[in-house]
């Protein structure tokens, strides 16, 4: 009966040893996965801040080309106002004279 009692205690600390093992080894891999997915993560937000970097950038881009093309624009109708301004002024000068010098003579 000993001898029974002694075999059960063998295979009791057998199977506590094992689970024991097991636990070990399940947090093992457990931790292993959580820094995959750790990692992964970081992986993810770092590419995302990369782009989201990239696009503004992109967008800054495009918004000072767009101001560049609206300036020259402005320029040229600012230009093109200027010669039509002083046209009109020389002609209405023009005019004036020579209405003054119709009644003066």
């Amino acid at each position: 009966m000993e001898n029974i009692i002694d075999q059960i205690s063998q295979i009791d600390s057998f199977a506590f040893e094992n689970k024991k093992r097991n636990e070990k080894i399940l947090l093992k891999k457990k931790q292993e996965y959580e820094d995959i997915i750790l990692s992964y993560k970081k992986e993810k937000i770092e590419n995302a801040k990369i782009r989201a970097q990239t696009m503004t950038e992109e967008a800054e881009k495009f918004v000072l080309e767009n101001e560049k093309k609206q300036e020259d624009k402005i320029k040229k109708i600012s230009s093109e106002l200027e010669v039509k301004y002083f046209k009109a002024e020389k002609k209405l000068t023009e005019e004036i004279f020579n209405k003054l010098f119709v009644l003066e003579g």
